[in-house]
């Protein structure tokens, strides 16, 4: 009986989804490409790994260095996008 007492005393609380890290998911991309993109966007990844994966089966190295300078702008991106919605949701 005192269990379901003590029970009805405690408030949930809600707590914050924790915001990334611009400089972590730039640090992601710069050093994995593609693949560090997870971190702040998982569709991007697979769509940056796909098309990574498509342009060294054609052998175009330049290309390749495209893609990897892409991933790190969207990756960066998705992240401050990720926080400025976070933030415009936790303000009302």
């Amino acid at each position: 009986m005192s269990e379901i007492i003590e029970a009805k005393h405690h408030k949930r609380v809600r707590q914050p989804l924790p915001l990334r890290s611009i400089a972590g998911a730039l640090l992601f991309c710069v050093i994995l490409g593609p693949i560090g993109m997870l971190y702040s966007t998982v569709t991007g990844g697979v769509v940056m790994m796909v098309l990574a994966v498509l342009v060294v089966r054609v052998k175009l190295p330049m290309l390749l260095i495209l893609i990897w300078l892409l991933s790190c702008i969207w990756g960066v991106a998705a992240a401050n996008y990720y926080n400025n919605r976070l933030a415009r949701v936790t303000d009302d």
